[in-house]
């Protein structure tokens, strides 16, 4: 696509997320009166070209990937490892990431190298024939910019701002900065991003390869908790980190259905989970769970590791739009996800599950940090309109 009037020399745009008067007043740069020059920026932006393969598929060899965080936006990327292989069967893919994400890629079969970032000069191939960077942080642009490659896709660094390739990272960079636009998208993430690669899109998953080593560890975690002795296992993930408020559920929301389903349910384990960063959270839902022999408190400091062999032995789970969803989907499982601030179109459960997001409030996808409002996305969805797709 071509995109609209963009002040990318204005001191307020930063190329990765939407600026404040964006963000607080909708405007976007050809109506917006709170454009500042830039005055460290002196030279051109150049061009953003259209794409026109250049290289026969056959005769690409080497690919690069670089995506390095969040976790769950690693393990969502994976989509794409399969298309790459079906347009370019004799290619070897590398990928660089960070050292937290790396759990997320290990053993995927795709993948002949992982590099953490800050060990890109330890990368073995100098050059590859294909290098692609989908996120629009800093970081990864400077990464990207710097890699000798034959054809780039995504985002480089242009006067120290993130900046598309070509104009096939366009609408995606245009999602990124206007959340006017952003709301507008109707594709799953998992499309813009083959769309982004010049890769036709068929359905394709994220991949997470279980191991035998996992599969032990799995073992381990089954015997620990006994969770063996259920008929099914339920797998509730109070989780969704701090960036965005209402990310998560309701604390009332998640007790009540773990209550419900426990009640319910009594032959099935209906386990909590969490990551480290929402502890407080975890414990203040726990403390209004009712204590049963079939609640499974399988706690807040799993390793990556383990929380995968987690979402590995359940038979459904519910979550908020975080890496266990990820996870889930790359794994098949059966996911209820719960979503809010966060876009609701660019999920993806591939036919097994559901996507739940609120009727009642007109102000989805906002991409706020907090909300000020007391009918928020979240506290209109209540356990009855959960437990149904659990029973």
């Amino acid at each position: 696509m071509k995109l609209p009037v963009i002040r990318f020399d204005c001191k307020y745009f930063e190329g990765s997320k939407p600026c404040f008067a964006n963000k607080q007043y909708g405007v976007f740069c050809g109506n917006c009166a709170y454009y500042e020059k830039d005055k460290n920026i002196t030279a051109e932006f150049p061009s953003i070209p259209g794409f026109n393969e250049t290289i026969a598929n056959d005769k690409i060899s080497g690919i690069i990937i670089v995506k390095l965080d969040a976790v769950g936006d690693v393990l969502r990327t994976t989509s794409v490892l399969q298309s790459l292989k079906n347009k370019y069967p004799n290619s070897k893919i590398d990928w660089i990431t960070k050292k937290k994400s790396a759990a997320v890629l290990k053993d995927n079969r795709l993948i002949e190298n992982i590099y953490i970032d800050t060990e890109l000069k330890n990368v073995q191939n100098p050059f590859y024939d294909i290098a692609i960077n989908l996120d629009t942080g800093k970081e990864s642009c400077s990464i990207m910019s710097s890699i000798d490659a034959k054809e780039k896709f995504g985002y480089i660094l242009a006067n120290a701002k993130p900046y598309p390739v070509n104009s096939l990272a366009s609408e995606w960079y245009l999602m990124g900065v206007d959340d006017n636009f952003k709301k507008q998208n109707q594709k799953t993430y998992h499309k813009i991003i083959h769309e982004i690669c010049a890769l036709d899109y068929r359905n394709s998953k994220p991949i997470l390869e279980i191991s035998e080593e996992k599969r032990t560890r799995a073992a381990f975690i089954n015997n620990k908790f006994k969770l063996h002795n259920y008929q099914d296992f339920i797998l509730i993930n109070l989780g969704g980190g701090n960036r965005w408020q209402y990310k998560k559920w309701t604390k009332e929301g998640y007790a009540e259905l773990i209550n419900k389903l426990s009640t319910g349910k009594p032959n099935s384990a209906i386990g909590a989970v969490a990551g480290e960063e929402d502890r407080d959270f975890y414990n203040e839902v726990l403390a209004m769970v009712e204590k049963k022999d079939n609640v499974i408190p399988l706690g807040c400091e799993n390793s990556t590791e383990d929380f995968i062999c987690i979402v590995y032995l359940a038979d459904k789970i519910f979550t908020s739009d975080s890496l266990a969803f990820h996870i889930a989907t790359a794994l098949g499982k059966y996911v209820v996800v719960i979503v809010g601030p966060t876009s609701y179109t660019e999920l993806d459960v591939f036919g097994k599950g559901k996507i739940l997001y609120s009727s009642k409030v007109n102000c989805l996808v906002c991409y706020l940090n907090t909300c000020p409002k007391a009918v928020t996305c979240m506290n209109t969805i209540d356990a009855n309109d959960v437990i149904s797709y659990f029973l």
